[in-house]
């Protein structure tokens, strides 16, 4: 199966071309971030093409969840560390809380000394 390729929503140019200068698409080559906004010293612009990479659930994979918003502290207490800054679906985080009801720190063994 072949997949649908897509034009760039912001400048315009197919996958496998160049970003216009100042796309907001456009990846930083040196920190991988959004080049617009990147704390890079140097703005390499013309340096990696477009692609579009959708965005997946890290525990489903479903594509493109609809983006839904938790305040930093709830998604502190649910979500574990290695899933921070990931995308979850709606029904992932659903999951994940009744996982964890009272938040995964809450799982945590106190140590005991001998």
């Amino acid at each position: 199966m072949k997949r649908k390729t897509w034009s760039c929503h912001d400048c315009g140019v197919k996958e496998g071309e160049l970003h216009q200068e100042g796309c907001d698409m456009e990846t930083c080559v040196d920190c991988g971030g959004q080049l617009i906004s990147c704390d890079c010293e140097v703005k390499k612009f013309g340096e990696i093409p477009y692609l579009l990479i959708p965005n997946l659930c890290r525990l489903c994979g479903k594509q493109w969840p609809d983006m839904f918003g938790i305040p930093d502290g709830e998604w502190d207490n649910f979500v574990l560390p290695e899933l921070k800054l990931e995308v979850l679906c709606r029904e992932c985080y659903k999951e994940v809380k009744a996982i964890f009801p009272k938040g995964w720190r809450s799982k945590k063994k106190s140590r005991q000394s001998n």
